[in-house]
């Protein structure tokens, strides 16, 4: 019960809801490792925090044993995916995927053991589907399904055109957990509807479905949007302990407690601790100070007076 409740911490979504316990008794019973997988489109090299509360994650998955899949969505940066906003985003081209996967991978040495990791591409497989195969598999997915995605009815609703081949993508993320027979799928809760549909996809396939885990969104310094390169409100994963000080220092007050459950390292009982000092008036800005130095610590293996 004890590695459940850590497992679950700090996890917005489950579904299903007991699907964390059967998978782990699943394990248990066939001696043998959970595939958890995380998927990536290199769209942009940089890695922030936002992407750490998913990262540290699956290396709590890693230090129980299980397998942890990064899938470099190279195939589908190269389409060009839906961005939950209006519009669809630029694909890329293959020399830009190949820089960007290769700082991505870079990057994630600083949360989890590169080592254990397996990293796959899913051009392996989607470069060498048929025609015949991709309709096969598009065929498994109806449009009333596509139109349950957030984004989507609402450019619909709105009158905003919707390539298909923005319908095409969630369709071909869902065919990845096919093929790499993933047990669970992480990911931020921007990425539910989308994990969601490898679940549908292991189904028809006649597999045991894969349960998704989906993550908060960690908040950028402008204390609205969620932490984006795009947006300039991040704290990356390769900024100087100085910066990382700075930066955090600059949060709005309102997203201390935030940033205290989802970018720190503090145990629970820490964690409380400090969010009492807070809750008893105690100045934000020690507060920040002390996240700071907790993040930088992580990153740097040093902190700052």
């Amino acid at each position: 019960m004890e590695t459940i409740n850590r497992l679950k911490e700090n996890v917005e979504i489950i579904l299903p809801e007991n699907g964390l316990e059967e998978k782990l008794e699943l394990a248990k019973k066939e001696n043998r490792k959970l595939i958890i997988k995380l998927g990536f489109d290199p769209t942009a090299p940089d890695l922030h925090l936002g992407h750490a509360v998913v990262l540290k994650k699956l290396r709590e998955f890693q230090n129980l044993g299980h397998q942890v899949i990064i899938l470099v969505g190279d195939f589908t940066a190269r389409i060009g995916d839906p961005t939950g906003k209006n519009k669809s985003r630029k694909p890329l081209s293959v020399e830009a995927v190949k820089h960007n996967a290769e700082t991505y991978i870079n990057q994630l040495s600083k949360i989890i053991d590169i080592d254990k990791v397996k990293i796959v591409f899913n051009s392996e497989w989607l470069d060498k589907l048929s025609f015949t195969e991709v309709i096969q598999v598009l065929s498994k997915v109806t449009v009333a399904q596509l139109m349950h995605r957030n984004d989507f009815n609402k450019r619909f609703t709105e009158n905003t055109p919707i390539a298909m081949h923005e319908m095409v993508y969630p369709i071909l993320q869902g065919f990845d957990s096919v093929e790499i027979k993933a047990d669970i799928e992480m990911g931020g809760t921007d990425q539910l509807f989308n994990c969601t549909m490898g679940r549908k996809l292991q189904e028809t396939f006649e597999m045991n479905p894969q349960i998704v885990m989906c993550m908060p969104l960690l908040k950028g310094l402008d204390g609205i949007e969620k932490m984006s390169k795009s947006l300039n409100n991040i704290i990356g994963l390769t900024d100087n302990a100085k910066d990382m000080f700075g930066k955090t220092m600059s949060i709005p007050d309102n997203l201390i407690e935030e940033y205290l459950h989802l970018t720190t390292d503090f145990s629970l009982n820490e964690k409380k601790a400090i969010k009492n000092r807070l809750d008893n008036g105690e100045n934000p800005m020690e507060i920040k100070k002390i996240i700071a130095k907790n993040i930088i610590t992580q990153y740097h293996n040093s902190s700052l007076a």
